[in-house]
């Protein structure tokens, strides 16, 4: 892979279910070398459905011509956001990764939306859409999702990034900067 390549790493920040409307979803552009180009913030709402919406904005944004893969951590943002990744795939052309480092349980996903959301049918829609695959390596274990790239690429593609830990480089830094414009500090966990 061409040290060139600039994936656009995507976290939301923290949110209180009981109070909060809105959070951040922040994006942060960094080549595999781990120079960060740029930063992308947005606002989505708390259990919303303009997630997909806000990360096709920052991929259609000024550095458009620029984002050879996105990252994301999870499919959800602000509790049951749900990105679309393959819309996202298909409406931009970029390859979509999600990445999780505990294992979805879809069902119990699709028993809180049926419960607590009168479009449950077009969440659960999308999230079906989902194909979760788990990868190991270095004795890491992640779940993903992708659109675009196939698995083995997507795995390549997440241990050339990934510095420390198990989140890629540029997932982490956009849960650092969103953690910090939310609470004012960051702390490390994703």
């Amino acid at each position: 892979m061409k040290s060139g390549l600039r994936i656009l790493g995507i976290d939301d920040g923290p949110f209180n279910k009981d109070s909060d409307k809105t959070t951040v979803l922040v994006g942060v552009l960094m080549r595999l070398n781990s120079y960060v180009e740029g930063i992308s913030i947005e606002t989505i709402n708390v259990d919303g459905t303009d997630a997909t919406q806000k990360i096709l904005s920052m991929a259609s944004g000024r550095f458009m011509e620029e984002i050879d893969f996105i990252m994301s951590n999870g499919v959800t943002f602000g509790g049951f956001n749900i990105m679309d990744v393959n819309s996202i795939h298909e409406t931009t052309g970029i390859p979509v990764i999600s990445i999780t480092r505990k294992e979805p349980d879809l069902d119990s996903m699709f028993s809180a939306l049926k419960l607590h959301f009168p479009d449950y049918k077009e969440r659960t829609e999308i999230l079906k859409k989902n194909s979760v695959n788990k990868i190991e390596y270095e004795g890491k274990t992640l779940y993903i999702n992708c659109s675009g790239i196939n698995i083995n690429d997507a795995a390549h593609l997440i241990k050339k990034t990934t510095i420390m830990g198990n989140i890629p480089e540029p997932v982490r830094m956009a849960h650092l900067i969103a953690t910090a414009i939310i609470n004012g500090e960051s702390h490390g966990k994703t």
